[in-house]
């Protein structure tokens, strides 16, 4: 395996770690959103996850 070629996988990798790390965060800024916003209608934090709001991405 040449250096180029080396280098090239590794760069990938890297970037699709941090695409997933991106999208993690992405994810946990909404549902943080959300449980926010339904802290005013819904004050117990026990409810609110039995509820379970799940976040589907438009496709």
């Amino acid at each position: 395996m040449d250096t180029y070629s080396l280098i090239a996988l590794v760069t990938l990798v890297l970037s699709i770690v941090s695409f997933v790390l991106l999208f993690q965060l992405f994810r946990n800024l909404i549902r943080k959103q959300i449980d926010d916003q339904m802290k005013d209608m819904i004050p117990i934090k026990a409810i609110r996850e039995r509820i379970g709001i799940r976040i589907k991405l438009r496709k």
